[in-house]
């Protein structure tokens, strides 16, 4: 057994045992649950074969998707809670048996989602705890939220099975797999709320244990990476709970309803709850200037947290501004004739600011991407670029309301794929780091030779994160184009300037990701990386499912969007007659797109050709463009001057103040006994 406090240089090699012939089980198990789903939501058809083959499976799935349990919001959100200190005490006796528990807990939690899934297709789940807290807790599981927790529910399971063996060079081990657990309840029961009061009550639980992750090592730098994670995430509730406060005194609800016919009678009072509700989110999100946080976060965090950090939590961001979004700052459908109803404007003018918002948020991710020489750390900038195509597309529903079905659906989709191949991303670099010890990818190289399966599988995310048609990223981000296109086709032509922006951040995605392979994998082996092992077994095992995903997802992209994510956006208030004649059996692989692709990754690498002749890759950007240098170290020491000023003016006073009242106590006590004496 491993001592939970010492490091491991490595878990020793042997066999199959026990965890990794489990993780298998789970793995095909994971296969099996998806099928079931698979079959039981697709189509019927007329092949006679097909049908043969097909109801075997339909009546097995009949019978799994039957269960009923009117708890099951609730266990599924309080399992990891219960199973987190487990985890911890049994790690103590045998981390083997710790990690094998960790994947099964996460493997159950994962067959309770999917079991909601019949409820949810007739409506919702609803679950609501009134004795809690006086105003009570609401859960609420609609097509999006079960989206959402399918894609969490994947990735954790996986990221588990990945984490046996790349935890072995951490300390603190037992530690770490009990904040993860409690950061997974809190990431579900934020995507299950059903009110804002509890979806933020459960962020806040996801934020303050999540910090124990990217903090975990304990050195300066995680340390300080930590403090900045925290730091933003307080503001970011502190924001979040006056917006709650704001929106209950003025409007009398938390629930998650259409309030645009309350909010259009409040003057500037609405934008100010606007802003408060997408600085609270947006912050979680990486949203630009609210992003310094997370580039310092990832490169210091273990890969496993790097990995959910990237690929899950800083999604329940922009799910939270999506689901306010369509919510509070949409009118009821019952309360507006059609596109140009004037109850839209708040919902416009919040679009505007979030598209832009989204684009800028692109450029400068992808731009400081292209700079960096820390694999994990440019990861971490591509996310927040990838979450600006988020937050574009979120933009775009609101800025087009009845008509943003394709923002909406693009978000989705985009969220899920960006899941999957950030996930898989980090993963790649976390087991080039387990063999070389190195994260710079200039000192890197030729690494193919003794990774293959590392090296396939990074190409297969790469492919999936450049939007290359036949893997999943082609899908969403022909959505959020197409999505953009239609910003400017009925809204402003000043759109068309976003557009472009849109197809140069996809080249630069490009540009950098052929950077990554090129230094990492190819040319020649550095001769101290010669005699480095191979693959991992396990950790083999969890990139391979991600990999496949991508591959899947890229081959039959109308799948997701018809089964799952159009149902999503029909229980909103957006156009049914605009979704079926654009999103329905979308063609994905017309000539237009599929041209356009091309133009893309021809302009990415002559991007990578250019900065690579003119040392482009290696700029030193002036002290006064850093938003951190500008803004954020400024208004501290603001803070921190006036704290010194209000201590300094009213201190004395305030402690000559108390000493009067101590003797106005004391004297009147002492008069008192005398008196009674």
């Amino acid at each position: 057994m491993y001592a939970s406090k010492g490091v491991v240089k490595e878990r020793s090699k042997k066999g199959l045992d026990l965890f990794s012939i489990n993780c298998i089980f789970v793995v095909l198990g994971l296969i099996v649950m998806l099928s079931l789903i698979i079959v039981e939501t697709l189509p019927r058809t007329n092949n006679a074969f097909l049908t043969q083959v097909a109801m075997p499976l339909h009546s097995i799935a009949v019978t799994f998707l039957n269960f009923k349990y009117k708890h099951l919001p609730l266990f599924i959100i309080t399992l990891p809670f219960f199973v987190g200190p487990i985890e911890a005490i049994v790690g103590r006796k045998s981390e083997d048996l710790r990690d094998f528990t960790v994947v099964d807990s996460t493997f159950i939690t994962f067959i309770a989602i999917l079991l909601m899934y019949p409820q949810v297709a007739r409506g919702g789940l609803s679950y609501v705890m009134p004795w809690v807290f006086g105003h009570g807790l609401s859960f609420r599981v609609d097509m999006f939220g079960f989206i959402m927790l399918v894609t969490s529910g994947i990735l954790w399971l996986v990221v588990t099975i990945y984490a046996h063996d790349y935890m072995g060079i951490e300390k603190h081990r037992n530690r770490f797999y009990l904040w993860m657990s409690i950061t997974f309840g809190g990431l579900l029961g934020t995507i299950m709320a059903g009110d804002i009061l509890t979806m933020f009550l459960f962020f806040e639980i996801m934020t303050f244990s999540s910090y124990m992750l990217v903090a975990h090592n304990q050195s300066k730098e995680s340390i300080l990476a930590g403090d900045s994670y925290i730091y933003m995430g307080v503001v970011g509730g502190l924001l979040l709970l006056l917006g709650i406060i704001l929106l209950f005194s003025y409007t009398g609800t938390i629930s998650f309803v259409p309030l645009a016919s309350q909010l259009a009678t409040l003057g500037w009072k609405k934008y100010l709850i606007i802003m408060l509700f997408i600085c609270g989110f947006g912050i979680k999100a990486g949203m630009l200037p609210l992003h310094i946080w997370l580039p310092r976060a990832h490169p210091v965090a273990p890969t496993p947290a790097s990995a959910l950090l990237s690929g899950i939590l800083i999604k329940v961001g922009a799910y939270g501004m999506l689901r306010v979004a369509t919510s509070f700052f949409v009118p009821a459908m019952n309360e507006i004739s059609g596109y140009g109803d004037p109850l839209w404007e708040v919902s416009e003018k919040l679009g505007i600011m979030i598209i832009w918002v989204g684009i800028i948020t692109m450029a400068v991710g992808v731009f400081m991407a292209l700079q960096q020489s820390n694999m994990k750390k440019m990861l971490a900038y591509h996310s927040i670029s990838q979450m600006g195509y988020i937050i574009m597309g979120i933009g775009v529903a609101s800025y087009l309301g009845y008509k943003g079905s394709m923002g909406f659906t693009g978000s989705i989709y985009h969220i899920i794929n960006h899941a999957l191949y950030k996930g898989l991303l980090f993963m790649v670099v976390g087991l080039i780091y387990l063999r070389t010890k190195e994260l710079n990818m200039y000192k890197l190289g030729g690494l193919w030779k003794k990774l293959p399966f590392t090296a396939f599988v990074c190409f297969v995310a790469i492919l999936g994160i450049t939007g290359m048609p036949g893997f999943n990223g082609f899908a969403s981000k022909s959505i959020l184009h197409h999505a953009i296109i239609e910003a400017y086709t009925y809204g402003h032509p000043v759109f068309k300037y976003a557009e472009i922006t849109f197809t140069i951040v996809s080249a630069g995605t490009v540009c950098s990701f052929i950077k990554l392979f090129v230094y990492v994998f190819l040319g020649k082996l550095p001769e101290e990386h010669k005699n480095i092992d191979g693959e991992k077994g396990m950790m083999d095992l969890a990139m391979g499912a991600l990999a496949l995903m991508i591959i899947l997802i890229g081959q039959a992209p109308n799948y997701l969007l018809n089964q799952f994510i159009i149902p999503a956006a029909r229980n909103l208030i957006y156009d049914a007659a605009f979704i079926d004649k654009y999103i329905v059996n979308m063609n994905f692989f017309n000539n237009k797109d599929l041209i356009g692709m091309v133009w893309v990754y021809l302009l990415g690498v002559l991007i990578f050709l250019v900065c690579k002749k003119f040392g482009l890759f290696h700029l030193h950007l002036p002290e006064w463009l850093s938003i951190e240098n500008t803004i954020y170290k400024p208004m501290f020491r603001g803070v921190m001057l006036a704290s010194k000023g209000i201590t300094k003016r009213y201190e004395a006073e305030l402690i000559n103040s108390d000493v009067i009242i101590y003797t106005v106590v004391l004297t009147s006590m002492l008069f008192l006994l005398l008196k009674i004496v």
